[in-house]
């Protein structure tokens, strides 16, 4: 019985393998596997059967000119599956459908869902709402991920503390999770907007990052070595200096400080505006966004120099403008130890959708990861 069971268990790791490979360079051949994976073309033949059979992967042309044998390629079967993003952490929930490759195939905005009623009875219903406007089989959902601005627990089951959402020690996954029988996966919001940018954006194929944002919310996310660092008490990333330079307390001392010039009720324009007159060089703007920007530059400088990351994503607000960004990230090399060769500094690739994108991309992550022996 052992043997058989070791025997399944490496069956079932080469097929892993072989759908991460597929996943991450289709179109590609058996032929192109076998190589890759020193397998057998005959197992790599048997186990790619199967997982045509599972409907993951299917067979998309070939390749070859001339006289010789042409090989059949493969791809991920893209309209056999979807996995769904949720954001939670903004004024609009935002909601996204992508496909098995990761495609984007619908994004929503509906209402915030603040406080445990809420949560608990109107989020199935928007969830459902959701999948019906999709006009696909329920079965074909693979997967629920929940971004949520807050601590969570390790089991990653409940809130233990959202001030936004107004909730404490909160079952959320509980909750969606007799509704609808397959994987729910709740993730903080800067971990799950690292994540997309590692998995399909800025940040892609980085193993230490380090993730800014300064938005709705404000936090540091950070991957050492491909694990995400939260700290001894899931509490790593907080900014506690930086709070009144989220949108939300931005906005309402700008109203009051400079009234005459920003009486719009749309915050985010209020910002723009903001940004832009600073840039323009006009005073008392340019010296106000001056010294947010460089306690901000000095903060990122600081943790370059004690986490040495591959690559810093700068997102939100202070990425938004194209002319901002470039000064800030002048401005953080100039606090590393090392300017001749400074770490690079990008925005982020999925801006605001960022977190729904990557509560989404966990679960492409889960399916198509190679297995491993623990």
């Amino acid at each position: 019985m052992k043997i058989r069971g070791n025997q399944q268990m490496l069956r079932e790791i080469n097929k892993s393998l072989l759908l991460n490979l597929i996943y991450l360079h289709a179109p590609i051949s058996r032929v192109e596997l076998a190589r890759r994976t020193k397998l057998s073309p005959t197992t790599v033949s048997v186990l790619v059967e199967e997982i045509i059979k599972e409907g993951l992967i299917h067979e998309t042309g070939t390749t070859g000119s001339g006289v010789g044998r042409k090989m059949t390629m493969l791809e991920i079967n893209a309209e056999n599956g979807y996995v769904i993003g949720i954001d939670l952490s903004r004024e609009s929930s935002l909601f996204i459908l992508l496909n098995l490759r990761g495609e984007v195939i619908r994004a929503e905005k509906m209402d915030c869902f603040i406080g445990e009623q809420s949560l608990r009875e109107n989020l199935p219903i928007a969830i459902e709402r959701f999948i019906n406007k999709q006009n696909i089989n329920h079965e074909l959902i693979k997967w629920i991920g929940i971004a949520v601005p807050g601590i969570i627990d390790e089991e990653q089951k409940t809130i233990i503390g959202s001030k936004y959402l107004q909730v404490r020690n909160f079952p959320l996954q509980t909750y969606l999770s007799e509704a609808y029988p397959i994987p729910i996966h709740i993730v903080n919001d800067i971990e799950a907007a690292g994540f997309a940018e590692r998995f399909s954006g800025a940040a892609k194929g980085k193993s230490t990052i380090v993730y800014i944002l300064i938005d709705y919310g404000i936090g540091a996310g950070f991957v050492i070595n491909n694990q995400i660092y939260r700290g001894a008490t899931s509490q790593a990333g907080k900014i506690g200096d930086f709070y009144s330079y989220g949108i939300d307390t931005l906005y309402e001392r700008l109203k009051s400080e400079y009234h005459e010039e920003f009486f719009e009720a749309d915050k985010e324009v209020v910002i723009q505006k903001f940004i832009g007159l600073a840039l323009e060089g006009i005073h008392p703007y340019e010296q106000d966004l001056n010294k947010m920007i460089h306690e901000i530059a000095k903060y990122c400088g600081n943790v370059i120099q004690f986490l040495n990351p591959e690559q810093l994503i700068l997102s939100g607000w202070i990425a938004s403008n194209e002319k901002l960004a470039q000064r800030l990230t002048e401005l953080i090399h100039t606090y590393e130890d090392t300017p001749e060769n400074p770490t690079p500094v990008n925005t982020s690739h999925w801006k605001s959708d960022g977190p729904a994108i990557g509560a989404a991309t966990i679960g492409l992550h889960q399916m198509f990861r190679t297995k491993i022996v623990r």
